[in-house]
């Protein structure tokens, strides 16, 4: 028996030598790409958390820290100053002279005919017109291999829109920089004015789901935002970090130091900047970084591809409010990109555009329900008590 042991010890041990000489200098040298892609993702993910740099500086060569960290300095250098500048360009008045045609109009995102082959083929949903029209295929789309059919433009699968409240929802998937799948929703909100800033019941103590803030606020759609203080990880998620500003009222100053605050002025177009006078604000939040400032992408080309569940919010020159929740850390989708959430925000016409918090705070919940897949240690469907939401009343 003992024999045994021993001879299991020993096997143990060689194992391990035999990934201390062999294995552990092919994974931190090896200029083979997919290995280096996965090896700045872990440094990446580990350097950009408070607590857990250590699994980086423990293992990893400074040099080699220092040639990744240099991207998000570059990536930072770009964010300095920039600020969001509306100009001429803001909200355009739908001219259409029909119902139809002022639809069209409205989500000029559709791609027109598979959507007419979707009314063709259902038509109680035009039963009532065009300025009627309520689709909510996301249960359906959830069941495996089902296909609503409607495509944007872009060509993303529609998966509801509602044309009373002006709202479309897409399911975005594809594959980022590491070769991993993602998946995650896109909401277009073509009414502006309804989108504000709801806060937990708690604020300042402890935090609520989404699900409830949007409940609280008779909302129909609502995304995470602000981050929260969450010491050793001990939060309630009910402190926000930064900036907060609701319906007119400012709960809270800003942290400045590279971070923006990100928020809908008494115009309701969307500013993304290091404001120092936020009375012109009517409701915003604080984070970073900016993805597109005045139409210019800020994060293209950074290389960065650590892959997150990310939450993201911007605006078009039409005024159409884009919202962006991506899953991660789950077998169906591993997360995403800073840099592939600007492309998308991109995609979509984004003149203003910036991240949210993200991590196991993504979440997008519409009409009473959450629709994408927050990642929680207790795989809770609602996702984290949190302290604020951007919601659309």
């Amino acid at each position: 028996m003992n024999g045994a042991r021993h001879r299991f010890a020993l096997g143990l041990t060689c194992f391990f030598m035999i990934c201390l000489t062999v294995v552990y200098p092919f994974l931190l040298y090896t200029p083979n790409a997919f290995v280096t892609r996965w090896r700045e993702w872990y440094i990446e993910t580990a350097m950009g958390t408070m607590t857990h740099q250590w699994l980086a500086t423990w293992f990893i060569p400074h040099d080699m820290i220092e040639e990744v960290m240099v991207k998000r300095y570059l990536l930072n250098q770009k964010q300095e100053g920039a600020e969001s500048a509306w100009g001429d360009s803001g909200n355009h008045t739908v001219t259409a002279s029909t119902p139809k045609e002022r639809f069209y109009q409205t989500f000029s995102e559709l791609d027109r005919d598979s959507f007419e082959q979707f009314l063709q083929d259902n038509p109680e949903y035009i039963a009532n017109g065009y300025d009627h029209i309520d689709i909510d295929l996301i249960g359906e789309a959830d069941k495996r291999d089902y296909h609503t059919g409607i495509t944007t433009k872009q060509g993303d699968t529609v998966l509801a829109v509602n044309a009373e409240y002006g709202i479309l929802i897409a399911e975005v998937v594809g594959e980022d920089a590491l070769g991993m799948e993602y998946a995650g929703k896109l909401a277009l909100c073509k009414q502006p004015e309804r989108v504000i800033v709801g806060t937990c019941e708690g604020l300042f103590e402890y935090g609520s789901y989404v699900s409830d803030m949007t409940r609280a606020y008779d909302a129909i759609l609502g995304i995470n935002a602000s981050g929260f203080a969450d010491y050793e990880g001990n939060g309630t998620g009910g402190l926000p970090y930064g900036f907060l500003k609701s319906e007119g009222r400012e709960l809270q100053s800003a942290v400045g130091d590279g971070w923006k605050i990100i928020g809908f002025d008494e115009n309701d177009h969307l500013q993304v900047g290091a404001f120092s006078d936020t009375s012109n604000l009517r409701d915003a939040v604080e984070f970073h970084p900016a993805l597109i400032i005045n139409g210019e992408n800020l994060v293209a080309g950074t290389g960065l591809n650590e892959e997150q569940p990310r939450t993201a919010i911007g605006q078009a020159e039409d005024g159409t409010v884009i919202m962006l929740v991506v899953d991660g850390r789950q077998f169906h989708s591993f997360g995403i990109s800073i840099e592939r959430c600007g492309e998308i925000m991109e995609s979509y016409g984004a003149y203003q555009a910036s991240m949210l918090d993200g991590g196991s705070s993504s979440v997008m919940v519409y009409d009473g329900r959450e629709i994408t897949s927050p990642t929680t240690l207790s795989q809770n469907p609602e996702g984290r008590y949190l302290p604020d939401a951007f919601l659309v009343k």
